[in-house]
């Protein structure tokens, strides 16, 4: 039983593959079609986007009268249980709204603090007090200010909000020179995967719908095998030209 299913399956692959190759024109041009599609979608449609990125270091200390080369170990541990603190703080509307407001955002770029959080992303290098700011737009120079005023915003306000001056930028944000996105590479990848998608589902059809009896295993597979007889198979024959002569 198990070899019969095995059969046909290799049967139906093999189908599969003659109909691939003669509409072989057909499923190139679609193939086609489907990565020059979504190339001229990345290219044209697509805005680009740059990303610029800030870093900074934060350490909670006690004692304003120590340096910040004295910092001990006990105190970067509790940096570091802090981070999500801090990136919640950076995230707030306490900080989001000044930077808004000096920017001017919400006037020249429409960015408020319901899409804020789209653009601006936060996280903390490996669990340690280093706090990384990503700032996304269609803009690499708004790119860069958004990151460097939120950081010299959560420097102003994070005194206020948890006693904490030892907070340092460790580099600006630079103005970035290339795009970090869409990645026409990818799309256009996604697109090939998209047009081989679409020749499997119209070569699926093909050998679905085509009602064709070629072979005495067609003939098997519509009438019970049991209560018929195949008499015999009409050959091909390859007639020449000299046949006739």
């Amino acid at each position: 039983m198990n070899n019969d299913i095995n059969n046909q399956e290799t049967i139906d692959l093999l189908q599969l593959f003659v109909i691939a190759k003669q509409n072989l024109l057909l499923f190139i041009t679609i193939c086609f079609v489907c990565v020059a599609g979504a190339f001229c979608v990345t290219k044209f449609f697509i805005k680009e986007e740059f990303t610029a990125e800030a870093k900074m270091i934060i350490v909670q200390k006690k004692d304003t009268t120590t340096s910040q080369q004295n910092v001990t170990y006990s105190d970067l541990q509790l940096s570091q249980k802090l981070a999500d603190t801090y990136n919640e703080i950076i995230m707030s509307e306490a900080i989001s709204d000044t930077v808004i407001n000096n920017l001017d955002l919400d006037t020249k770029y429409n960015i408020t603090n319901d899409n804020f959080s789209k653009i601006v992303t936060v996280s903390s290098a490996n669990n340690t007090e280093v706090m990384n700011i990503k700032v996304v737009t269609n803009d690499p120079e708004l790119s860069a200010d958004i990151a460097n005023e939120i950081v010299r915003v959560f420097e102003k306000k994070i005194y206020d909000i948890m006693q904490i001056e030892n907070v340092t930028s460790l580099s600006d944000a630079k103005v970035p020179t290339k795009k970090s996105g869409p990645s026409t590479t990818k799309n256009c990848a996604l697109g090939l995967v998209m047009g081989v998608v679409i020749c499997g589902a119209i070569a699926v059809i093909i050998l679905l719908t085509d009602t064709k009896v070629k072979s005495e295993e067609d003939v098997k597979k519509i009438f019970d095998s049991s209560k018929i007889h195949i008499i015999g198979n009409i050959p091909e024959l390859s007639i020449k030209e000299e046949d006739y002569d």
